[in-house]
């Protein structure tokens, strides 16, 4: 079972930059799947993230029109919308998906975006599956 509040996958292209060095460590409760283009996430790992203990998903890519894989972080924001709407068919709350276009070099909005992230997560609770979310 995952231990993780948060499940990140985040793009190759943009971890690469905006992952913790040196004195940085990764926050608390985070755990980040790189993968090699936020395109190739899919609403099965999405939940099944979820599904193993997770109670966010955050997905992470590159800024529209800066992939380097040119549609794979348009690709991931129709997958993230499908897997909200799975959610919610499934009487769950869609705001356990979230995503974020991030560039490079923007290693404080990614700090920000956990930030809000893991209130949101405090604020959701854990996954009720049977009594469903709302």
């Amino acid at each position: 079972m995952n231990t993780s509040n948060i499940t990140c996958f985040c793009c190759q292209n943009a971890w690469t930059a905006l992952q913790p060095n040196g004195d940085e460590e990764l926050p608390e409760g985070v755990s980040v799947v790189e993968i090699p283009c936020s395109g190739r996430i899919d609403e099965v790992m999405m939940l099944r993230a979820l599904r193993t203990g997770s109670q966010i998903v955050m997905v992470i890519a590159c800024l529209e029109g800066n992939c380097k894989n040119r549609t794979g972080n348009y690709h991931a924001r129709r997958r993230v919308d499908e897997a909200r709407s799975l959610l919610s068919q499934l009487g769950l709350d869609p705001r356990r998906i979230v995503m974020f276009n991030l560039a490079s070099n923007q290693n404080s909005y990614w700090l920000e975006a956990v930030k809000e992230t893991k209130e949101l997560a405090q604020a959701l609770g854990p996954i009720r599956i049977l009594e469903g979310d709302r």
